[in-house]
C-alpha cells in the first residue's frame, strides 16, 4: 500500500473516553466523552462500500475507507472522524460528538504496509455515536 503525500488529506480524531459518574448511588448513571482532537493525514477512498470487493466483509456498511502507513494511529471502532468540517470543541476541551462527520464502522484492518479504516457518514441529528 503506497500513502503518496498528494493523496493524504488532513482529517481529525477523537478517541472515545468514558468519564464516571460522581455520585456512589447510581452506578449506570456515566457520561460518553471523547478526547480532544488530533490532526492526521491519510488516503480518503471516494467511493462506497460494495459486499464483492468489501475487505470488510458483507455485513459491515461503511461510507468510505481511510488507508495510511502510519500503523500507530490509536483509532478503534469508538473513534469518531471530522473531515469535512473542524471539530467543534467543549468547554472542558474535549470533542463535541455531534459536530463529527463520520464513525468507525469497523475495528481496522492491520496488514503488513499499512492500515485501512471503514468510515461510516454521521448524518446530522442521529445521535448514537459510539455505536
Amino acid at each position: 500500500m503506497r500513502d503518496l503525500r498528494r493523496n493524504r488529506r488532513k482529517m481529525y480524531y477523537s478517541l472515545y473516553e468514558v468519564q464516571g459518574n460522581e455520585s456512589d448511588f447510581d452506578v449506570l448513571d456515566t457520561a460518553v466523552k471523547y478526547s480532544a482532537p488530533v490532526e492526521f493525514k491519510a488516503g480518503l477512498s471516494e467511493g462506497k462500500s460494495n459486499a464483492d470487493d468489501s475487505p470488510f466483509g458483507k455485513d459491515i456498511s461503511y461510507d468510505r475507507i481511510i488507508s495510511t502507513v502510519n500503523k500507530s494511529l490509536p483509532i478503534t471502532e469508538t473513534t469518531l472522524i471530522w473531515y469535512e468540517t473542524e471539530p467543534v470543541l467543549l468547554e472542558d476541551g474535549s470533542a463535541d460528538a455531534s459536530s463529527a462527520d463520520y464513525k468507525v464502522a469497523a475495528a481496522p484492518l492491520d496488514g503488513l504496509d499499512g492500515v485501512q479504516i471503514a468510515v461510516k457518514r454521521i448524518r446530522k441529528g442521529e445521535r448514537d455515536y459510539a455505536k
